[in-house]
């Protein structure tokens, strides 16, 4: 069975401070990531001030801050506001992984943004800063939910523990819509046409007997789903997964197979296609060729910088013996 691949998510902290409010929230908000996710924090403390001058000989905390940025799937940012605005050793972090020009370690990682104050505000000020900041980084910064956490000493107890129970729901919301943003925003360089050119050469294999290049574009986080022929409703990323590696041992080499694609299209992080698979599939154990015709439809989404298979619906037009 095809285990789920967590995402890695770098927490960057905007307080220095040992017993912050933001380091606090930090590890409550870790605590509450959904099982796709790995959110580990990245400490930014022993970073010297960003020079021009070093970039030719960084220091060590600069080039292990770099690849700990480049070994991420996303990045989450959680702040206070320092005159309305970050703090510096935020600033300087981001400065540090934006330089030398050319090599933004930054560049097409999904974002997302929490500032912590024990006033009425919210962080304000540091929350829209920091995204203003984020256009020339190029970090995709999840919109919705905003997440302002303002009196965050009525929220949370000494240890870190959050004690409202909206405050955790809200939290936890958070964290589910990071998930799917983080799944969803990774820049791709290949086409939806180019990728289902593809997608029809992964077919042919499939009905080979071959089934890795099929798992190596489906999803492996949910949702998923897939309608096979026998019309038993088969859910859940590791579960299809499964599936299809099972249905591929029914084939054997010498198959053929092509896509008569009616209608498809793609938008943002969406893609599918509809219309008839014809194949000429050799199974297993049967020494004549079985005419196949399936009415199929498939839909993928941007995941992990590439398209991946979320829903196949397949039904049988015409299979002759």
């Amino acid at each position: 069975m095809t285990s789920v691949k967590r995402k890695q998510i770098g927490v960057l902290i905007g307080s220095l401070r040992r017993d912050s409010f933001s380091r606090k929230l930090a590890k409550a908000l870790i605590a509450r990531a959904p099982e796709g996710l790995d959110c580990k924090i990245i400490e930014i403390g022993e970073l010297s001030l960003y020079n021009e001058d070093l970039d030719s000989n960084p220091p060590a905390p600069w080039v292990a801050f770099r690849k700990a940025i480049q070994g991420c799937d996303g990045l989450l940012f959680v702040t206070p506001e320092y005159n309305r605005s970050i703090p510096g050793c935020l600033k300087n972090a981001t400065d540090v992984g934006s330089r030398p020009e050319g090599k933004n370690v930054f560049s097409g990682l999904p974002a997302a943004i929490v500032s912590v104050t024990p006033y009425s505000s919210g962080g304000f000020g540091a929350n829209h800063a920091l995204r203003q900041s984020f256009v020339y980084l190029d970090l995709a910064v999840m919109q919705q939910p905003e997440a302002y956490v303002s009196k965050v000493n009525e929220v949370m107890d000494s240890g870190g523990t959050i004690t409202s129970e909206r405050t955790d729901a809200f939290l936890k919301k958070f964290m589910l819509a990071f998930e799917r943003w983080a799944a969803s925003t990774r820049t791709i360089d290949e086409s939806f046409d180019a990728f289902l050119t593809r997608r029809e050469a992964v077919s042919r294999e499939y009905i080979n007997g071959k089934p890795e290049p099929l798992l190596e574009i489906s999803t492996s986080s949910d949702p998923a789903t897939f309608f096979p022929p026998n019309g038993k409703l088969v859910h859940g990323a590791a579960q299809v997964n499964a599936s299809n590696e099972k249905g591929a041992k029914a084939f054997s080499p010498g198959s053929t197979g092509r896509f008569e694609v009616l209608q498809s299209g793609s938008s943002g992080s969406l893609g599918f296609w509809t219309g008839i698979q014809h194949a000429t599939v050799m199974m297993e154990g049967k020494q004549t060729p079985v005419e196949m015709k399936l009415r199929t439809t498939e839909v993928f989404r941007v995941e992990e910088g590439g398209w991946k298979l979320v829903h196949r619906h397949a039904d049988i037009i015409q299979e002759t013996k």
